[in-house]
């Protein structure tokens, strides 16, 4: 017994005198550091140091540490989602609020059965994910860092964790070609994971990181053996957001702006890897096209005219509370970006920029405009503003020139042209394109192009017969000024490349391709290969597949690159959906192409360079007098009266007007009764009020309908055409298009009109949105672009308000300020039908202006 109260007391001594020892030691670190900090300021203030050296670093700290809680708390919340049942998260949100819009409108499914099968495979996934950094991102990461002189980058050590990726939700097209299956996937990965690397023998690394972002995967081609896809393609439609903790040395540049640097490099290499175009492709099967899987041709090219900025907010504020700003605005299409120049101080800038993106992808796609103010030092500069526009869209439309009011903005709007082109294997519309081109080029100093060059490298041969010196090849290929290049491959004369890259051609009559395959040791050309463009417009579809062609300049004299090179023509394209799906092309007549006049009219320029033209319209609507028609001769009464009709009535395709004989009765005098003569009348007139809650009829749903209806619309005061749609953003994109024949005032003088927008049942400021106001216009086209944030579980009570308000005369002297409304209930709003004319209906309230 002695014996054990004698070892509990050395156990009990042992364990004080331990707490007492890190007791001790965890006072003497906090007294060491406050000693050093105290004497640091010390030496500052005997050497007589600018209190400017002392504040500066103290300043950046609390930056370093109010960022570092902010990226922990979004870290926590994103990964206890990554973490938690989906049971739970439901109940959680119900307990505070509705169902989240995924849930109330599933356009995404719920894919939790795959959640539960990648979390029982990650533990297996390191080895793959060791390959892939080792052997793709290394290389890459390697030479992106030499152009900042940091030198021998490697991975040192990869874990990846405990905690997977997770999918929130995934979408499977159903309307694709039969050859292929799309299927997005809502990304998020919040894990536990950690890599160190080496960088000119100093070590760091990171953790923590947290990628967010739509992918998509294409499976294609479908095959008839085992596994039935002979590949797939996996790539996200637009950069990701990436964010991540520094460890070890790197840890210095966690602080504002040289994080921002560190960061912008390993998203431009996540978007040179897996961001469109570009695609990380994946083959399973052997005998398929490598090419059409590994470098597909392009859906198209947008051809991009950034004009100006209005009313953008003021960032420079000077004295008297004065100020402006110096704007410029950066384009993005997935890896994509173009920026205009810098406007110096002013709020309304005109750029008049022009460019033109490779597009792959036409559906769930947008093009990110960010307007920001230039700001001399070390800082950010000011955002001023957000927009998007919808690729899709812009396919549809074929050309889009619009005001697009910014996000994140007080104030400010962007006008923006965009117009989609067609890529055609046939160079009879070659000088068709170059005409444009030239119109263009007298208002811009861009370069704007006329056809896309596909280049597949597939491989070489003999490229050193003599065996002495074995090159590690890879081939460079000039395009004017442009340059890529393929990945390098370990030391062979017969390298195997299949690489396919793309190039935007001036002038496929003037310009060449040069290539060179260059020794990467010793940086010596191995042979080249020059080829005027010219030859592949004397092909064949414009093409020419697995030819091989013989190194100029090689040892030996045997040495060939074997390629496969495509070319294919830019050809503006107008309006989709002329009924059987496929484009209206440039200069196709919106009537009947069989007329004379359909063939010899000449096609509308792409771009004006003045005021927006209306979308196609050629012939305007004329408007309908407000007085009666008299009825004083009999022979008159009956006869057809020739008016012109929007074609809205008789087609899908609004804007387009036509010249068509249509009966109109003659509105009885003021002394004669009214006679009713058909039903049909009486149902016409009593269902009016319903029909200005929805599209007015078309021609062909009913025709006794339409004869009826004049351009005017059913009540006379006129159509309005509107774009609503509820996009993918959570967010409600209203487009004001224009409006026709409007009534005059009953003093004979034209309106000034405006249109002006509320989200009912809110009628607050918030809720306003105003256009511009067109003087002295019964016919005004506005092309302006409005949204609404809101979750889609609210659109069913929602109701949108389109007011027509009439800005004659100078506030309470205005005569007749609204002049009609149409109500849209958000909840019955049709996807496919995104574009619809409206009857304009009389108000039903007076709210002040």
């Amino acid at each position: 017994m002695a014996d054990d109260e004698g070892d509990k007391t050395v156990v009990v001594a042992d364990d004080v005198g331990h707490a007492y020892g890190e007791w001790f030691k965890k006072y003497m670190r906090l007294f060491g550091r406050r000693f050093f900090e105290w004497f640091l300021v010390y030496l500052f203030g005997y050497y007589n140091v600018s209190f400017g050296w002392l504040m500066a670093p103290l300043f950046f700290l609390v930056l370093r540490d109010k960022r570092a809680k902010e990226k922990q708390v979004k870290f926590d919340i994103i990964r206890s989602i990554a973490n938690t049942d989906e049971k739970d998260i439901l109940q959680e949100i119900q307990r505070f609020s509705n169902l989240p819009s995924w849930v109330t409108f599933p356009d995404m499914e719920r894919v939790e059965w795959l959640n539960k099968i990648i979390r029982q495979l990650w533990p297996y996934a390191g080895h793959y994910v060791q390959d892939l950094c080792k052997f793709s991102i290394e290389p890459s990461m390697r030479t992106a860092l030499e152009e900042y002189k940091l030198y021998a980058f490697k991975f040192e050590k990869i874990i990846l964790g405990d905690t997977p990726p997770r999918f929130s939700g995934v979408k499977v097209y159903d309307d694709t070609s039969r050859h292929e299956i799309i299927m997005d996937m809502d990304f998020a990965y919040a894990g536990d994971c950690k890599f160190e690397v080496s960088v000119s023998k100093f070590k760091m690394g990171i953790k923590d990181l947290q990628i967010t972002g739509r992918m998509r995967v294409v499976m294609k081609p479908l095959v008839r053996q085992i596994p039935l896809v002979g590949g797939l393609q996996v790539f996200f439609l637009n950069n990701p957001d990436v964010d991540f903790n520094l460890i070890g040395l790197a840890d210095v540049f966690d602080m504002p702006g040289l994080s921002d640097i560190l960061r912008s490099i390993v998203i431009e290499q996540i978007a040179h890897m897996m961001v469109l175009p570009n695609r990380y492709p994946i083959q399973l099967v052997e005998d398929i096209n490598t090419a059409e899987l590994k470098c597909p041709t392009p859906a198209g090219v947008l051809r991009i005219n950034v004009i100006e900025a209005h009313n953008l907010m003021k960032k420079d504020i000077g004295i008297m509370g004065m100020g402006k700003s110096d704007p410029y605005c950066i384009l993005r299409l997935g890896a994509q970006k173009f920026q205009t120049k810098t406007i110096n101080n002013t709020i309304n800038p005109k750029w008049d920029f022009f460019c033109e993106l490779l597009t792959d992808v036409i559906r769930s796609q947008e093009i990110e405009f960010e307007v920001f103010d230039v700001d001399d030092g070390p800082s950010k500069d000011d955002l001023l503003g957000r927009a998007n526009l919808d690729v899709h869209d812009i396919w549809k439309s074929g050309e889009v020139d619009m005001w697009v009011p910014l996000s994140d903005a007080t104030s400010g709007r962007l006008h923006i042209r965009a117009a989609w082109l067609d890529l055609h294997d046939s160079s009879a519309s070659l000088e068709l394109q170059l005409e444009e081109i030239r119109a263009l080029q007298a208002t811009t100093k861009n370069p704007l192009h006329s056809a896309v060059l596909l280049v597949w490298v597939d491989s070489a041969k003999k490229l050193n017969p003599s065996h002495k010196n074995i090159p590690d090849p890879f081939v460079r290929l000039h395009v004017g000024n442009l340059q890529q290049e393929t990945t390098v491959r370990q030391r062979t004369n017969d390298p195997v490349f299949e690489e396919g890259f793309t190039f935007l051609v001036r002038n496929p009559r003037t310009q060449e391709l040069k290539i060179e395959v260059i020794d990467h040791k010793t940086s010596q050309v191995q042979g080249k290969i020059e080829l005027d463009l010219n030859v592949l417009l004397k092909e064949r579809n414009l093409d020419v597949k697995n030819e091989e062609y013989p190194l100029s300049g090689a040892s030996g004299g045997l040495a060939a690159l074997k390629l496969n090179i495509t070319l294919r023509i830019l050809k503006t394209a107008l309006k989709k959906d002329d009924g059987d799906g496929g484009p209206k092309e440039k200069g196709e007549a919106e009537i009947d192409s069989s007329t004379p006049a359909a063939i010899s009219e000449p096609p509308p320029s792409t771009f004006p360079s003045a005021v927006p033209e209306p979308p196609l319209a050629s012939v305007p609507p004329t408007e309908i007098p407000s007085n009666p028609v008299p009825a004083a001769d009999p022979e008159k009464k009956s006869a057809p009266i020739k008016e012109e009709v929007s074609l809205a009535e008789k087609s899908e395709g609004p804007g387009v007007v036509a010249v068509a004989d249509v009966p109109v009765k003659p509105e009885s005098t003021v002394n004669e009764p009214a006679v009713v003569e058909s039903i049909e009348e009486v149902m016409s007139s009593a269902a009016s009020p319903l029909m200005q809650m929805g599209p007015s009829a078309t021609p062909g749903d009913d025709t006794d309908l339409r004869q009826r209806t004049n351009a005017a619309g059913i009540h006379g005061l006129g159509r309005i055409e509107l774009t609503v749609k509820f996009g993918p953003r959570s967010n409600l994109v209203i487009v004001i298009h224009q409006i026709t024949n409007l009534p005059v005032e009953d003093d004979g003088e034209l309106p000034d009109p405006y249109v002006k927008l509320y989200l009912l049942p809110d009628r607050s400021k918030d809720s306003k949105r105003k256009t511009d106001v067109i003087k002295d216009s019964c016919n005004p086209k506005y092309d302006e672009r409005f949204e609404y944030s809101i979750p889609s579980n609210e659109l069913t009570r929602r109701t949108l308000e389109v007011n027509v308000v009439n800005k004659k005369g100078l506030l309470f002297l205005q005569r007749s300020p609204k002049m009609g409304q149409v109500h849209l209930d958000c909840g019955l709003l049709d996807s496919n039908k995104v574009t619809q004319w409206y009857d304009i209906a009389p108000a039903m309230d007076e709210d002040d202006e």
